[in-house]
């Protein structure tokens, strides 16, 4: 016997409450009843897509349905069913062993079994396909000068209403998060903070079971223009350049408050961006990376244990790796356990001592000269790109530009990244020894030290083992560490 199904679908619900849908259900229906046919099956999606290649669950589940057997499938408009030439194809192809015939509300009825009935189902697809480019253009244009105006975009975001009206308890919880993490904290330990017993109501309040933060969203809202009052766009050809690995593109700013500074979202955007956030050892130990070998120059990483000790005894190690052909590297040995106390009790000895200055002398002049040169760079490629379609580059005069320019932004975030560790002294007890200690001994996180070292120590350098000296213990008198002006 042949089986009705019923097939809704609306692309945009901004409010959820599947009015649209709900409308073409009883269009539907209703159309169903003058047909003889009652309680047929329905399925549905609500605020998907067609044109935009989302998987679309109840389309997959009409499909599965109608290998059933003969079909006939009830929708308001054939652009409801199907917007893209190749989703009729695979309709297309199931009429072999499966008999097919759409009816709509608007449009009439056409037997996919029939070449006539393919005929008008693809001259209609492809005039939908059409209509949801050009519609696609669009919005994009509209998009893109909204965007230029500095407009606000969608609906309410964490931090901000509709319409980007400042949400102050959502705020402070941005700048807390922003500060944590400019002082060295990871995204991991700010997301273990937000999940304490007594925090913040996380964003997805109403919209998940867990209702816990995520570090994938503390990462989202910490790269975001908006919490520092710019206006991000999206083109339509993506770019590799490093300053847009994390978010999108600032085209300048825009017309809501700012919660926290544009020069604060560039130096978060460059420390995520940043070699030394790459996971690896580096990531997991204290000072791999930061130890020079005297005899080399080459950086120590972190080794692994010795052979035969056991869970309880494991010792660890920072050595020099050798390389084939370069005999002057590898051989030299640090205990991790020795030179990291060392450190330690350097690090806080320097934090009591209250002779830090508040900001590295020249640090502001050279976050505004790198900030300037990325702006400048991303100007050049956007004038590049324009020459270029307007004949005045060839293709390889654009490749050479690009890459200088690309060149350019990657050295100054390396500027950024760098400038950027100095905050890691923010909101530090200096001066309060007893603070120091405890706050170094269980509750700054490896990256947070690392940040804090990577901004107070100008060289650390270990020396080889002196003849007749050699051995597991450790002996101070091989470290020479010296501390920035």
């Amino acid at each position: 016997m042949e089986q009705v199904v019923v097939y809704l679908r609306i692309s945009e619900d901004r409010t959820g409450a599947e009015a649209g849908v709900e409308r073409q259900r009883q269009d539907c229906l209703e159309m169903c009843g003058r047909l003889g046919i009652t309680d047929p099956a329905v399925f549905m999606d609500n605020d998907i897509s067609a044109y935009s290649g989302k998987k679309r669950p109840g389309y997959l589940d009409l499909l599965e349905r109608v290998k059933l057997g003969p079909s006939r499938i009830v929708a308001w408009h054939v652009d409801r069913l199907y917007r893209r030439p190749r989703e009729l194809e695979d309709l297309i192809d199931l009429v072999e062993a499966h008999p097919i015939r759409i009816e709509t509300v608007k449009g009439g009825g056409f037997d996919l079994n029939t070449h006539e009935g393919r005929l008008m189902a693809r001259q209609l697809v492809a005039i939908a396909s059409y209509e949801s480019g050009h519609k696609a253009d669009r919005i994009r244009r509209a998009n893109r000068q909204k965007a230029e105006r500095g407009d606000w975009h969608g609906g309410a975001k964490y931090g901000y209403g509709i319409g980007g009206v400042l949400i102050p308890e959502e705020a402070a919880v941005i700048r807390e998060m922003a500060d944590r993490f400019l002082a060295g904290q990871s995204v991991r330990q700010i997301t273990r903070w937000l999940n304490r017993d007594d925090g913040p109501v996380s964003p997805s309040k109403g919209k998940s079971r867990l209702n816990v933060w995520h570090e994938s969203t503390v990462g989202s809202i910490l790269c975001s223009a908006r919490i520092s009052g710019q206006r991000a766009y999206e083109p339509a050809s993506k770019t590799t350049a490093t300053w847009e690995r994390r978010d999108r593109a600032i085209l300048g700013p825009g017309n809501w408050e700012p919660i926290i500074t544009p020069e604060e979202t560039m130096r978060i955007r460059a420390v995520f961006n940043h070699p030394d956030r790459r996971v690896g050892r580096s990531s997991k130990s204290l000072l791999a990376g930061l130890i020079t070998c005297a005899k080399c120059g080459n950086t120590l990483v972190s080794s692994g244990l010795h052979r035969g000790e056991t869970s309880i005894g494991k010792r660890r190690f920072y050595r020099c790796l050798p390389l084939p052909g370069r005999p002057e590297r590898g051989g030299l040995v640090v205990s991790a356990h020795g030179i990291e106390t060392l450190v330690g009790e350097a690090m806080i000895t320097r934090l009591a001592a209250t002779t830090l200055p508040a900001t590295a002398p020249g640090q502001d002049a050279g976050v505004s000269a790198a900030m300037e040169q990325i702006t400048a760079a991303r100007q050049r490629m956007e004038d590049m790109a324009r020459d270029y379609g307007a004949g005045l580059l060839s293709r390889t005069e654009l490749h050479a530009a690009k890459t200088a320019a690309t060149a350019t932004i990657t050295s100054a975030e390396l500027t950024l990244g760098r400038n950027a560790k100095s905050s890691a002294l923010k909101g530090i007890p200096i001066g309060d020894e007893e603070a120091l200690r405890a706050a170094w001994e269980s509750e700054w996180s490896i990256p947070q030290k690392r940040a804090i070292i990577a901004a107070l120590i100008d060289t650390l350098i270990v020396k080889p083992a002196q003849p007749g000296k050699r051995g597991a213990r450790f002996r101070p008198e091989r470290v020479e560490l010296t501390f920035k002006a």
